[in-house]
């Protein structure tokens, strides 16, 4: 039975993007990135509580909803790295992409181990970057597309969601 090896997963995606996505298998299921994702997801929501105490002090609860979205925030972060997933996915078919759903998915979640530093105050959004960085080498090697057409397919996918942000707000649904 294999090992996981959330460590030395984190280090060689942060360290080598490119080597690792092309060592990485296309397909596998979608067990161990899930579970490298979770707990990227949960060291970010671990630390930001961390620092930031009354981030989540809503309507005078306090440390409860805190409590309350670290145990959340795995799953909803999870299922949010899907969602970008499926976005890119059809990005990347659209601009003549050849990987799979599970293979975006794979590289997307494995992304996520960037996440896992946003926390830090100041150096935080350039982490943010490295996750957006991260999506286009993937999808460089999952789509077998230039690194210009992976960071289009990622620029892409950006530039729809504040449109759908900007949309929806605008509707009065926010």
């Amino acid at each position: 039975m294999r090992s996981f090896d959330y460590i030395g997963t984190w280090k060689e995606v942060m360290k080598s993007p490119s080597h690792f996505y092309s060592e990485m298998p296309k397909t596998g299921g979608y067990s161990d990135p899930i579970i490298f994702a979770a707990i990227n997801v949960a060291v970010y929501s671990l630390f930001y509580l961390l620092f930031s105490p009354g981030a989540y002090d809503v309507g005078g609860f306090g440390p409860s909803i805190g409590f309350a979205v670290a145990l959340i925030a795995p799953v909803v972060g999870v299922i949010a790295l899907f969602l970008d997933a499926t976005l890119l996915h059809i990005i990347q078919k659209v601009l003549g992409g050849k990987g799979t759903y599970e293979g975006t998915v794979r590289f997307v979640l494995y992304a996520s181990a960037a996440s896992s530093l946003l926390w830090i105050p100041l150096a935080g959004g350039i982490f943010g970057v490295y996750q957006l960085y991260l999506y286009v080498v993937g999808g460089r090697f999952v789509h077998k597309v230039s690194l210009e057409r992976s960071a289009l397919a990622m620029f892409l996918s950006i530039l729809l969601i504040i449109v759908f942000a900007v949309l929806v707000s605008s509707s009065g649904f926010i």
